[in-house]
């Protein structure tokens, strides 16, 4: 265990080295001068674990500029390095089937570059749009026969930072608040550990307006960022951090809630993850609904018929081809998933991002779910 964290933080150094030094490769076989490449990407390269840093202390708006360039690059450094090793590897390929094109390696780098821009570009503008809003219909009137209606809004991984801040947070509480909920659920990672503005958040969080009121959860950067920290920004918004627990609407409707299980890396908090004990009160006469941030070995919720489980925290991998590495580990990315004949579970693909301001093959998003019961 003492040797993991070093040995994941060399793998990480190690790959992130490689990544420039093969961006290097390419470029430099494009005739770009080295005396100005060489600098440049040794800065670019330590741009942002330094800033990562620098910024947990100092914010500013020239290093919230600084951080936006380092964030940026990290996005940008990984998808140049991977569309050109899968080009070079195309080429290649090209060459043993004996295809002229392949004997001229800097067509190849110099159509990939401007396709790679091209991507980039997209995933810039896709990520900095407004989320767009996914719906949802769930029916359980057979089971519960009461005629009514809830209209539940759920964001997820907003990553309130150095990229997206105060005024994104604004422009989110006014859209939900014009969908005139019943219920808000917050289900973690909210804020990022360099967010420099607890008091302003909680103000503009307090303005939210659900008819039967607003839930939340942690997630895993809630640890990171300090659960007590948030603890207190989202008392101070009226927002209950459900901790693995379950509440009730006056009008009935259950809402419980788990602890992110990053919760047993961080054990002098003494709070814990605990499914079995959030789900022990549940009234089976009416609806219930279940926030964990992570969408993992939820299937206990299923035997004791919880409706609908909200989750987020895979981003739906954020950046392809991110997409296919996130979903070996989890079994259930994005949208809907029925997990038995009563129990569905909604996977938000986040309501902002994390790290690289870019979105490719995926959409940031709010979900919405009319609930008849």
């Amino acid at each position: 265990m003492r040797l993991a964290i070093p040995f994941f933080i060399l793998s990480v150094l190690s790959a992130w080295s490689l990544m420039h030094w093969y961006v290097y490769h390419n470029l430099s076989a494009l005739g770009f001068s080295k005396a100005i490449l060489v600098p440049a990407l040794w800065a670019l390269s330590l741009s942002f674990p330094f800033l990562r840093l620098f910024t947990l202390r100092w914010r500013n708006p020239v290093t919230r500029v600084l951080y936006w360039i380092a964030a940026f690059w990290m996005g940008t450094v990984f998808l140049f390095s991977f569309w050109f090793l899968i080009a070079s590897g195309l080429r290649h390929l090209a060459g043993l089937a004996g295809l002229p094109s392949a004997d001229d390696p800097a067509r190849w780098i110099l159509a990939t570059a401007l396709a790679v821009t091209v991507m980039i570009a997209w995933g810039l503008f896709n990520a900095l749009r407004a989320p767009r809003e996914v719906r949802y219909a769930i029916d359980r009137s057979e089971r519960y026969g009461k005629n009514l209606t809830a209209r539940i809004v759920q964001i997820s991984d907003v990553h309130l930072g150095l990229t997206l801040g105060t005024d994104f947070l604004a422009s989110l509480v006014a859209r939900i608040n014009a969908l005139e909920p019943d219920l808000v659920f917050i289900t973690g990672d909210l804020i990022d550990p360099e967010f420099p503005s607890d008091g302003e958040a909680a103000a503009i969080l307090a303005k939210l307006t659900p008819k039967q009121g607003a839930f939340a959860v942690s997630g895993n950067h809630e640890f990171y960022a300090g659960l007590p920290r948030f603890l207190a920004l989202m008392t101070a918004a009226g927002i209950p951090v459900l901790a693995n627990e379950i509440r009730s609407t006056a009008s009935g409707l259950q809402i419980a809630g788990i602890h992110d299980p990053s919760a047993r890396r961080f054990a002098r908090l003494g709070v814990t993850s605990d499914l079995e004990k959030s789900l022990r009160d549940i009234d089976h006469d009416m609806p219930a609904f279940l926030l964990a941030h992570q969408p993992k070995n939820l299937e206990p919720a299923q035997a004791r018929r919880v409706d609908l489980i909200f989750s987020g925290h895979t981003h739906a991998g954020q950046v392809f081809p991110f997409r296919a590495l996130v979903r070996l580990s989890f079994k259930y990315l994005a949208g809907k998933y029925a997990l038995g004949r009563e129990t569905d579970l909604i996977v938000n693909t986040g309501t902002g991002f994390w790290g690289p301001p870019l979105r490719v093959g995926t959409d940031s998003q709010i979900v919405i779910v009319d609930f008849r019961y």
